[in-house]
């Protein structure tokens, strides 16, 4: 913040100087021009008038500019210095252009006979001072324009820079225009005036130009290229697409999106991406960079299929959990074949979780080019509690433990909890025996099936059967 607060002073007092500078050759100037009827030094003095004008602008830009990004400017303000920029550009090429005309009407009268004292230029030491002065004010406008503008690389100062050049030049040619006249060449105001408009008009249209280039947020390709090459030389990136570069004032805001293995860590991405930022800014080396990156996966053929399925299905938004994996090659046509289980929100609709899974389908397909039939297996995700109570309810605890003698399998039924959590729900845990012989199979489809039958029995609730051997 202190850069950027010691920016704007250094251009506010350079524009104050040229502000002041400026004002007094217009005084000088176009009071000289009418007592000696030059119209090198009338058109000068406009141009010094209009600068005036211009550099006010200016400093309205450059303070509207300073302000800090809001809602409304999240990119900040710093693009209402390029618009006072071209402001300034077309201006002075407006400018420039009637100075072309008036000087060639000038001389097609003299050319007709038709020449009036408005045309008539009587020079004297007067106009000869005031270009004299002029040249001097443009020289320490130059100066202290010149070194703001290198510091600050503002392109509000460049405008006034080159508004302090082309005054300088406009000058030295009216100071010509005089010279001539007063050696019998009696079209060399007006000649001065032409070569004056000429150069004012290239110089301030180029400027606009630039201008209205950076405002349609054109960015060099070679810049888009130093972007890339910093992010895909970084060690841990595989590759780097979708660049997005803007210029905002002296800001450059960049967004890329860089590709990483898969099987990488999460503190590792963010590491790799920190560093690609770091990169970015100091290959660019243009001022002040804000760098944002984002990171996408790739899914290398050396991971073990059942990752690769994990993660393909962990990325869509809805899934809660992936377990039970199975992955299998047919013989006949090469296909894969798989099947899953992934966990949804038990709030969710058939018609949500459906789309989860075809969700989940798409994915894994868009991963394994080779993938046939995807079967996606819906389980709710049973939510984490907090703050439960005991619920002391004999009632409760009989019913739940006919529920279990009742169930085949069942040796012997061990504790039974009952609690309340902070929304009513009812959370069941029991402890239950079965035989030494039962497989695990056995018992996943046995517990399931008294887990349903307690909760038909209590609708909503949250059951945990613990399964244990005979001791």
């Amino acid at each position: 913040m202190a850069t950027v607060a010691a920016d704007y002073t250094l251009k506010r007092n350079a524009l104050r100087i040229s502000l002041v500078a400026i004002a007094s050759v217009f005084v000088f100037e176009f009071a000289a021009g009418l007592a000696t009827g030059s119209l090198a030094l009338l058109t000068d003095g406009t141009h010094a008038l209009l600068d005036a004008a211009v550099t006010g602008i200016l400093m309205i830009a450059i303070s509207l500019a300073a302000r800090p990004r809001d809602t409304d400017h999240t990119y900040g303000h710093g693009r209402i210095e390029t618009v006072g920029g071209f402001i300034g550009g077309a201006a002075l090429f407006v400018v420039a252009i009637f100075f072309i005309y008036e000087a060639s009407a000038r001389i097609a009268a003299a050319a007709g006979g038709q020449a009036t004292p408005m045309t008539a230029v009587v020079p004297g030491a007067i106009g000869f001072a005031a270009a004299i002065y002029t040249l001097g004010v443009d020289v320490v406008r130059i100066a202290v324009l010149g070194r703001a503008a290198r510091a600050t690389k503002a392109t509000t100062l460049k405008a006034d820079l080159y508004h302090a050049l082309a005054d300088f030049a406009s000058t030295g040619v009216a100071l010509a225009g005089l010279w001539l006249v007063t050696v019998g060449f009696a079209n060399g105001d007006s000649a001065a005036a032409i070569i004056l408009g000429v150069f004012l008009a290239y110089l301030s249209g180029r400027f606009a130009y630039q201008n209205a280039v950076e405002l349609t947020d054109r960015i060099p390709p070679r810049l888009v290229m130093v972007v890339r090459r910093a992010a895909t030389e970084t060690d841990g990136v595989v590759n780097c697409t979708d660049i997005k570069m803007r210029r905002v004032g002296r800001e450059i805001f960049v967004e890329v999106t860089i590709s990483m293995k898969a099987d990488i860590s999460f503190e590792r991405a963010h590491e790799i991406s920190a560093q690609v930022e770091q990169n970015i800014a100091s290959s660019l080396q243009t001022g002040r960079t804000n760098v944002t990156v984002h990171f996408e996966p790739i899914y290398s053929p050396d991971l073990p299929l059942e990752s690769i399925i994990e993660r393909a299905a962990a990325r869509v938004g809805g899934v809660k959990g992936v377990h039970n994996i199975l992955v299998s090659r047919v013989a006949a046509t090469g296909r894969l074949e798989i099947s899953l289980h992934v966990q949804v929100n038990r709030s969710a609709s058939l018609s949500e979780a459906h789309g989860i899974a075809n969700a989940v389908e798409d994915s894994i397909k868009g991963q394994l080019k080779d993938a046939g039939n995807v079967t996606v297996h819906l389980e709710p995700l049973m939510p984490q509690v907090a703050g439960i109570e005991p619920l002391a309810d004999e009632q409760v605890h009989d019913s739940i433990r006919e529920i279990v003698v009742a169930s085949d399998g069942i040796s012997r039924v061990g504790r039974i909890a009952t609690f309340r959590t902070g929304d009513n729900t009812l959370k069941i845990d029991v402890d239950c025996v079965f035989g030494s012989q039962a497989t695990i199979e056995q018992v996943h489809d046995l517990v399931t099936g008294i887990e349903k039958k307690i909760r038909d029995k209590y609708p909503g609730s949250i059951v945990t059967i613990h399964a244990e051997p005979p001791s």
